[in-house]
């Protein structure tokens, strides 16, 4: 039996209500591109992971202190109506909440939030701003340089990377993979 879900229109409406700045409804977008090609790749619910994606940070903007980010907008999302599976997912991906990441939707979003925005840092300080410009070896190259995009914690995206059971190389070029087809959508293709 398939499980039913929010709709994303819902997902959709409290992203927008909640996150004014473009970018960062862009990561959340991207994020859930990366969240779905993650579920198709192991047979999982790709709405369930996309979800997560999406909202991931929904409540960013409103709450960015560590102890309020994720904890606010999971008590919004209950309110809601969506499940603990997908506030706990959410919540986990903050390292300091102290929330075990138990499930592969757990570790996904953990692995896939800081090096997504990583990914996308990467093309858009390219000439053209392309995906296409992009290769997982350039965005391990940069991820080194320890200026460039300081924001990112490199310690959850080795950390992140390392949950999933794969190599670095090889989840920058799924990452990159799975945002190919939203980069008009992203903002990441002339």
């Amino acid at each position: 039996m398939t499980q039913t879900w929010p709709d994303r229109e819902l997902a959709w409406a409290l992203l927008n209500e909640y996150t004014k700045n473009p970018s960062l409804v862009k990561h959340g977008v991207a994020v859930e591109a990366v969240m779905r090609a993650l579920a198709h790749e192991h047979g999982q619910d790709a709405d369930l992971f996309g979800l997560v994606g999406l909202l991931h940070d929904f409540d960013y903007e409103r709450y960015p202190e560590i102890g309020q980010h994720t904890i606010e907008g999971g008590e919004i999302l209950l309110q809601h109506g969506f499940p603990d599976i997908i506030v706990r997912a959410i919540r986990s991906h903050v390292t300091e909440n102290g929330i075990s990441r138990d499930s592969l939707l757990e570790r996904g979003i953990y692995a896939s939030d800081e090096l997504t925005g990583f990914v996308v840092a990467v093309t858009l300080v390219k000439p053209n701003k392309s995906l296409s410009e992009v290769s997982a070896s350039s965005v391990i190259k940069k991820l080194k340089d320890k200026g460039f995009a300081r924001g990112v914690n490199r310690h959850d995206v080795y950390d992140g990377v390392a949950g999933l059971g794969v190599t670095l190389e090889d989840y920058v070029a799924f990452i990159l993979q799975a945002l190919k087809p939203h980069a008009e959508v992203l903002g990441l293709n002339p």
